[in-house]
């Protein structure tokens, strides 16, 4: 080793080896380092998602008769989730950080809200109460994304299943077929779209059925061919009594219920009884974006809605989503567990320590308070009524009532944040676009014999009696207003000021037998410190009644005898 002129670095010599400078090698020994560091890293990274992921770690809902899961036992594992639309703004590999469990599964199971393949710019066609505005489109390759994610079987019996007509929805089932993903729930006529798809797994024999019980996937005659399995009670009774003849295990996908309703709507139990009844082992709900409550009868689950799986949504409780992991065997089901889920473009599973309120609210038999009125006061039922029939279901979505007193019904309907009346299909009022309508409530409010509107929405706008205040000008603040028909038109007939209180779900009932309705009002920030009051209404607004003491409370209904009651979540 020797000292080079004109240079202070250090050469290192190896025999047969040009002379190096030593930083060379010290520059390669720290990359060597930094790429095992980065590799150990990564792989301790993923190791420590897979065990703060670990399912093992999710409640089980239900196990056959109470008796936890032994060693040895032959069951077939399915993974079931809620709404599945990947087109529009769902980016590349939505699925990267929840296909390494979804493919431990025997079968995947979901509803695909869209259409795949095609042009909607030259293929729209004019079908019967298509959603036109929404139409739910994505690429041919999606399919393939999907079986590359684990899927094995998705139903495609819901409203968007026609927003490409007939050809479109068999070009769809067509490329799920291709590449090993069976398509449920939909057939060339009714008779083929009501026939289960068969698997047997392990020697269990599964038979997996699709209906759709929302308007708008029916095809006119001027567009034939194939179509989702339309909800008809008969037919579908008939079809699940059929299958149970041909498996060990009867699933049923279904959609129904009102979009963003957390509370069931009355005719879903309904329907739910009688395919239980019909031999369904397991119900899988979905449409309503947003995830509602399981229910337990005997052994068979009643999933009413998982909410979202991957979609283009995240908004508040569209952001929150369930899948259901289902085990059976050849004596029908045999476990069902929860796992929670963050959705959006990219669903993840939430970490059990931030899914435990979330998984007590969609648990069974979710808890809830129940109040009562008299004419002086109300208060809190120790024990809730033995006949308890809810006529109001928390979130309005749509109803029918008699506003002009012509003793025919209008029918109003909320969209999104807009509310429209319309008298035998004819839209006649729309409500101004800026008013944000988060809950309607339909009756005589005003006791003078003639129907109302009760809006609860968010609005620009200063009171009567502020002072001039930019800022307020053009802040939206939550306020009751009143819409009815007089004069020949529908117009407003109250506007109530802005409310300390952000006003979340209202419901009108005769609280407290005096043949009159008062104006119940769900309400607070968007915390867990919201209030329940009763209001009345005086000739020229509402009079507070009653307050209840601050809770965690959600989800007002209201039923036949004027009993009200929330969540207590």
């Amino acid at each position: 080793m020797g000292q080079g002129t004109g240079s202070s670095q250090r050469l290192l010599y190896l025999p047969g080896l040009p002379s190096l400078p030593l930083v060379f090698f010290l520059r390669i020994f720290l990359l060597c380092i930094s790429t095992i560091l980065l590799i150990s890293l990564v792989a301790s990274g993923r190791m420590g998602q897979e065990k703060a992921a670990d399912l093992s770690a999710y409640p089980w809902v239900y196990l056959r008769d109470d008796e936890p899961l032994g060693p040895g036992e032959n069951l077939v594992e399915v993974i079931a989730v809620g709404d599945v639309m990947v087109g529009r703004d769902v980016p590349d590999r939505p699925f990267a950080d929840v296909e390494w469990w979804l493919r431990e599964a025997d079968l995947v199971l979901g509803n695909l809200e869209c259409v795949i393949g095609g042009d909607p710019a030259l293929e729209l066609v004019d079908t019967e109460g298509s959603a036109a505005e929404y139409v739910l489109h994505a690429p041919p390759s999606v399919a393939g994304t999907l079986h590359a994610a684990g899927f094995s079987v998705l139903g495609l019996a819901n409203n968007h299943a026609l927003d490409l007509g007939a050809r479109g929805l068999e070009r769809s089932a067509s490329l799920l077929e291709a590449v090993g993903i069976s398509a449920l729930g939909v057939g060339p006529d009714e008779d083929a779209a009501l026939k289960p798809v068969l698997r047997e797994v392990k020697g269990v024999r599964l038979a997996m059925l699709a209906f759709n019980a929302v308007p708008g996937s029916r095809p006119t005659g001027r567009d034939t061919g194939w179509i989702p399995a339309v909800w008809d009670r008969d037919r579908a009774i008939a079809a699940v009594s059929a299958a149970t003849g041909r498996a060990h295990v009867v699933l049923v996908s279904i959609h129904w219920g009102y979009e963003y309703q957390r509370v069931v709507d009355p005719a879903q139990p309904d329907a739910a009884q009688a395919l239980l009844e019909a031999g369904a082992d397991l119900i899988v709900g979905h449409h309503p974006h947003v995830v509602q409550p399981l229910e337990i009868h005997q052994r068979q689950v009643v999933a009413y809605s998982l909410g979202n799986f991957v979609f283009d949504q995240q908004q508040g409780e569209t952001g929150r989503g369930l899948a259901l992991r289902v085990l059976f065997s050849d004596e029908g089901l045999r476990a069902v567990q929860a796992l929670p889920l963050w959705t959006g473009p990219r669903p993840r599973l939430m970490m059990p320590e931030e899914a435990v309120l979330f998984l007590t609210r969609v648990a069974p038999a979710q808890p809830r308070l129940h109040f009562a009125c008299d004419e002086l006061t109300c208060r809190q039922l120790d024990v809730p009524p033995g006949s308890h029939v809810e006529i109001g279901s928390a979130l309005f979505w749509g109803g029918e009532i008699d506003l002009t007193g012509d003793g025919r019904l209008e029918q109003v309907r909320r969209e999104g944040e807009r509310v429209i009346i319309y008298e035998d299909g004819v839209e006649m009022w729309r409500s101004p676009s800026g008013w944000r309508v988060v809950d309607v409530a339909l009756g005589d409010v005003t006791d003078d014999g003639r129907n109302e509107l009760v809006l609860a929405l968010w609005k620009e706008g200063l009171d009567g009696l502020e002072p001039p205040d930019p800022a307020k000008e053009s802040m939206l603040r939550s306020r009751p207003f009143i819409v009815g028909y007089r004069g020949g038109t529908y117009r407003t007939l109250w506007g109530g000021s802005a409310v300390s209180l952000p006003i979340h779900e209202i419901q009108l009932a005769d609280v407290d037998g005096d043949a009159t309705k008062e104006l119940i009002v769900l309400e607070g920030d968007d915390g867990e410190e919201r209030t329940v009051s009763v209001w009345s209404w005086h000739g020229w607004g509402f009079t507070l009644r009653w307050r209840s003491s601050p809770g965690p409370y959600g989800e007002l209904t209201v039923d036949e005898d004027g009993i009200f009651s929330v969540t207590a979540e």
